[in-house]
C-alpha cells in the first residue's frame, strides 16, 4: 500500500550519510570495547553481544533500510522528471513491506515494517544538481551489507558504513529531522543561487517504522 502525507510529523529519530573522511574518531574502538547490557541513549548492547536500538537489532534495521532506499529511489526513477513545486517540500511517501510482500514490495526475512520517503521529488532535484549518478548511489547504499561503526558517540546514534567507504548512515533525533524538512525550500533556493555551496549534500530522508510502533528517521548525507 502506498500513499502520500502532507504536513507529516514523522517522529521518531533520525539518521545520516557521510564520507568516511570525516568519521575517522568513530573508528577507534572495536564492538568489544563496549560494555554488554550498557546502554548509550536507544542503543543497547545486550548480554548476548547483540547490538539493539529502541529493542531491534541493528543488523535487521540496515536490511530493512537498504530495502526501503532501494524501492523508493526505484520507483522514483520512473517518473517523468519535473519542476520542483514548493508542496514537492511537504510530500511524504508511505509503503509497507509486510514479510510476505506485495505486488509492488518484494517478500523478506525481516519483521514487517513501513518505510517513508520525505520530499522524494525535492531529494531527487537535489542529487541531479550534485550531479550524483543515481546508479553509484544504490550501489554504495544497497549492494553490499553495511558495517555498523563500534562508537555510537555520546548521543548513542546508530553510524553505518557503505562497504566502499562512500557514505556513512547515522541516526539522529526527531527534531533534527523536523528542522531539515522545514529548512528545506530555503536549501533548494541556496543551491539554485549557489551551485558551488560548500553547504552539507543531504540526498534523502526516510522514515523506518516497525508495525509495533518503533520508528526513527534516516538522513542520507554526503560530506566532501
Amino acid at each position: 500500500m502506498e500513499s502520500n502525507e502532507s504536513n507529516t510529523d514523522p517522529g521518531g529519530d533520525h539518521s545520516a550519510i557521510h564520507t568516511r573522511t570525516k568519521t575517522s574518531s568513530f573508528l577507534g574502538r572495536k564492538d568489544s570495547d563496549l560494555k554488554k547490557g550498557k546502554k548509550i541513549g536507544h542503543r543497547r548492547v545486550t548480554d548476548q553481544g547483540t547490538v539493539t536500538y529502541k529493542k531491534t537489532p541493528t543488523s535487521e534495521i540496515q536490511r530493512a533500510i537498504q530495502l526501503g532506499i532501494q524501492h523508493s529511489i526505484c520507483t522514483l526513477q520512473q517518473k517523468p522528471v519535473r519542476d520542483v513545486l514548493f508542496r514537492d517540500f511537504e510530500v511524504i511517501e508511505t509503503v509497507d513491506f509486510p514479510r510476505s510482500g506485495t505486488k509492488t514490495t518484494p517478500a523478506h526475512a525481516l519483521s514487517d515494517f513501513r518505510f517513508r520517503t520525505i520530499a522524494p521529488v525535492a531529494f531527487r532535484s537535489f542529487r541531479d544538481g550534485f550531479q550524483l549518478d543515481i546508479r553509484d548511489y544504490l550501489h554504495s547504499l544497497c549492494s553490499q551489507e553495511l558495517r555498523e561503526l563500534s562508537n555510537p558517540g555520546a548521543s548513542g546514534s546508530i553510524f553505518y558504513i557503505t562497504a566502499d567507504d562512500e557514505f556513512i548512515i547515522k541516526t539522529v533525533q526527531h527534531k533534527e529531522a523536523n528542522f531539515l524538512q522545514k529548512l528545506l525550500p530555503e536549501y533548494y533556493m541556496n543551491l539554485v543561487q549557489h551551485t558551488r555551496t560548500l553547504l552539507p549534500k543531504f540526498y534523502g530522508l526516510h522514515c523506518y517504522q516497525v508495525y509495533q510502533g518503533v520508528s526513527f528517521i534516516v538522513k542520507l548525507i554526503h560530506w566532501f
